[in-house]
């Protein structure tokens, strides 16, 4: 008998044992299920703050660049209308959807290449396989490409957007490019740094709803806005006075790789530039026929004046 009872105890113990575990399982389901939502923001949170930091040192490289006087090959700042006939202008990004295909010596990305050291490869995709130092700076994390728009021109600065979506493209969905200033503008002007921020309102006609509806899906207030990451660079314009009171000699400012690119003739008083980016090499010369002697020779940094007498 006390066997008997022994082995009757021993089964009594065994089920209520399975109840245990059949209820701790249940327990940690239930625990999981509300834990996972947290867990995927750690790691989204991790990814945006990972890319947030190769960001800003792709914005210290880019900003850096405009006191490159190599216009072609190494100062991002390369715009139409201000580099030398001998100069190449920059290539800057014209789609949110497309990615690079293939390597050209202005690209943006080449020139921040070749300023931290990379020879890019011409003719060749900036890709992980083909030129890895190269697709670290041309791609982020996500396989999505980094974009570097610039402003339409405008009056004491010049603007460019380092734009990267931390989310896969199939998940998240950036409206189509306009080189226009609403378009570049809606992202200038907009928050994407807040956990619950919403889409700028310029962008609603230009996604579908179902689209713009996920960039606002999350839990508790919070929106998927958060995950494009957005750096902001401002050039500023300078303008360089030139009061020539000499009665024969005339100046000539060069600027952009242009020789004799504004002229102050003798004795004609205070002569105004046209606006100039900033880190711009001058050089003056001055004389009765040019190239006369050489003046002056500086990178400008702040609107500007000499005086010849």
């Amino acid at each position: 008998m006390p066997f008997i009872f022994s082995i009757s105890r021993f089964r009594r113990r065994r089920a209520f044992s399975l109840l245990e575990v059949v209820l701790v399982l249940f327990v940690l389901a239930l625990l999981a299920a509300a834990l996972t939502p947290s867990v995927q923001d750690i790691i989204l949170r991790g990814q945006r703050e990972a890319e947030s930091r190769t960001m800003d040192e792709l914005t210290r490289t880019i900003t850096a660049s405009f006191q490159a006087t190599d216009l072609t090959n190494l100062n991002i700042a390369a715009l139409p209308g201000s580099v030398g006939v001998g100069d190449t202008p920059t290539i800057f990004s014209s789609s949110t959807g497309a990615a690079y295909t293939s390597t050209a010596g202005s690209d943006w990305f080449a020139k921040v290449g070749r300023l931290r050291g990379v020879t890019p490869q011409i003719g060749r995709p900036p890709t992980a396989a083909v030129q890895p130092a190269l697709a670290q700076i041309a791609f982020n994390a996500a396989g999505n490409p980094r974009l570097l728009f610039v402003a339409p021109g405008e009056a004491g600065q010049q603007r460019f957007l380092l734009v990267s979506l931390t989310a896969r493209s199939e998940q998240l969905a950036l409206p189509a490019y306009d080189p226009g200033a609403a378009w570049f503008d809606a992202i200038w002007n907009h928050d994407w740094e807040s956990r619950s921020a919403t889409l700028p309102a310029y962008w609603s006609g230009r996604l579908t709803p179902a689209q713009a509806a996920v960039w606002t899906q999350g839990s508790g207030g919070l929106t998927q806005v958060y995950r494009l990451c957005v750096r902001r660079i401002s050039l500023p314009k300078f303008r360089f006075t030139v009061n020539n009171n000499h009665a024969t000699e005339n100046a000539w400012l060069s600027f952009n790789n242009l020789t004799q690119a504004f002229t102050a003739p003798a004795n004609s008083g205070a002569n105004v530039s046209p606006e100039i980016l900033g880190g711009r090499l001058i050089i003056l010369n001055r004389g009765t026929t040019w190239p006369g002697v050489e003046a002056l020779r500086f990178q400008l940094s702040a609107n500007d004046a000499v005086t010849l007498q």
